[in-house]
Formats: structure tokens, sequence, C-alpha cells
């Protein structure tokens, strides 16, 4: 997971904006109406967000007994998401706000939509709130789909909220299986709270991102065989381990929790593959 800072866009200004060009009379006015009962969602939320409590906002199937769900769910798709909408400027500016591209809730795929923290499908208040949308590739976005937290230790991570990049939690240990696998896992963080540790583990478990970067691992570690053959051959077992010592080191200073960090610790902690075992 990587950590984002909070869009600072105004809630009521891309909310206005989003319904400005409504032409539907009565369809405007309600909501217009309900623009108070959103800005004090949209605190309520960031109150919330400050503790990780999300779990405590309230589903509703409608905005105050006068806006419906469905209707709201078309504010976000017809007048935010959809190309030349009145708030597609806001809605692109949240896509293209996380770094490389790369989804901030995976760490790995390439962003493609917006996901909802909360599902617009369960809080209809939230459908535009920027801090309530975040930059997502699209399996991300469809595993979470309406997932709502029961609890405070099953909320997956919000980019945010959590910063939790300062810490190793991921790691991986090597399977002697030819070619070599890879097994990823998550390990509690003394520096965390109980609360974020099973957080961490259910945004880990929750998005599959063990089978996600275990797919990754075949082709880069085929990448670098011969070289790893050519290491071997000079400086034997020790000379493999320091080169990938190296490569860790600089993934490490890059992302302490990329798959690629885990993976090439697990590979020089493990005197199988360092002792040929890349040839298996």
């Amino acid at each position: 997971m990587r950590v984002l800072p909070k869009p600072e866009l105004n809630a009521q200004t891309v909310f206005l904006a989003c319904i400005n060009k409504i032409r539907k009379k009565q369809l405007k006015e309600n909501l217009e109406s309900v623009c108070e009962i959103i800005m004090s969602d949209a605190s309520t939320y960031d109150q919330y967000s400050l503790s990780s409590e999300w779990y405590l906002f309230d589903e509703s199937d409608n905005v105050d007994n006068i806006v419906t769900q469905p209707e709201m769910e078309k504010v976000y798709t017809n007048r935010m998401a959809k190309k030349g909408a009145p708030g597609r400027k806001y809605y692109d500016e949240i896509k293209q706000s996380s770094p490389f591209n790369i989804c901030p809730l995976c760490g790995h795929r390439t962003v493609e939509q917006v996901d909802h923290y909360l599902p617009k499908s369960k809080f209809p208040s939230l459908v535009v709130l920027p801090i309530n949308l975040i930059p997502s590739c699209e399996k991300c976005n469809k595993i979470k789909l309406d997932d709502v937290p029961k609890n405070k230790e099953e909320q997956t991570l919000h980019p945010y909220y959590d910063n939790v990049i300062e810490h190793q939690w991921l790691f991986a240990e090597v399977n002697e299986t030819s070619p070599a696998s890879f097994r990823f896992y998550v390990r509690d963080v003394d520096e965390f709270d109980h609360s974020l540790n099973k957080r961490i583990h259910y945004h880990f478990k929750t998005l599959e991102l063990n089978i996600l970067y275990a797919s990754q691992t075949g082709a880069f570690v085929s990448d670098i065989t011969y070289r790893l053959s050519d290491l071997h051959e000079k400086g034997g077992i020790e000379e493999v381990r320091k080169y990938l010592q190296e490569e860790e080191e600089t993934r490490r200073r890059c992302n302490i929790n990329s798959w690629q960090r885990a993976m090439f610790q697990a590979l020089s902690e493990s005197d199988w593959f360092c002792d040929g075992g890349f040839n298996a």
C-alpha cells in the first residue's frame, strides 16, 4: 500500500459543480436542498478518518429522505466520472494523483479508475466526496466493490489516512521448487497498535496480494538468472548473496514494503537459492 496526500478539493465546490447543469428542476432543487447534509456527512467522515473508524458511518439508501441512492449514484456516474461531465476535472485530478500512476491499494498495477473507500451503493451522501475517492486499478476496485467495514479491524487501509510506510510489514519466503517460487505474507509491527496490524492483514488478504505478488516473481527471477550464475561461478554463494542484498537495499530505500524488496530479501536469506537454487 502507498500513502497519498489528501485531495485539497473542497467537498461543497465539487458537489455543486456536479449538479450545476442538471435540467430537471425538481431533481436539482432536491439535490441543492441536501447540500448541508452532504457537507455535514463530509465533516463526519473526516472525523471518523482521524481515528480510523469509518465502520461507524451509517449505511443508507437515501440522503435525508429527499434524494435516493440511485439518484446520488448518477451524480457520480453521469456528472463526475463521465467524460465531458461538469465534475470530470475533479475526477481526473483524483485519478491522476498517484505517483507514477501506480495503484496505491496494491502498490503494483496501473491506476485505471477511482474507487469509493466507503461504497456509493451504501453511502450515497459520499459519492463525490474527494476524501472518499481513491485512485485505483480495476482489479482492486472490483475486489472491494461493495465491501462495507464491519468493525475497526475489518477495514482496508486508506491511502489518505494510514501511514504504514515507515516500518516493514511485508515479507516473503522462498519455496525450494523448480523454478523457485515465493509466498508473501504480513508480520505484525511492534510500533503499530493491534488494530492497525489487524487492518494490514485484512488489506493484504482482501486484495489477494500474495497471489498478485507471487505471480510477478517468476519472470523477474528468470531475467537475472545468467547474472546470478556468473556471480556464483566467480565468488560462490557469498557473491550471489551480496548482489541480492544490494538489490534489496536499493528497493528498501525506495519502498520498504514493495514486493520486490521482500522478494530480494527472501532470496538473499536463502542458502539454497544463493548456492545454485536459481538454476533449479
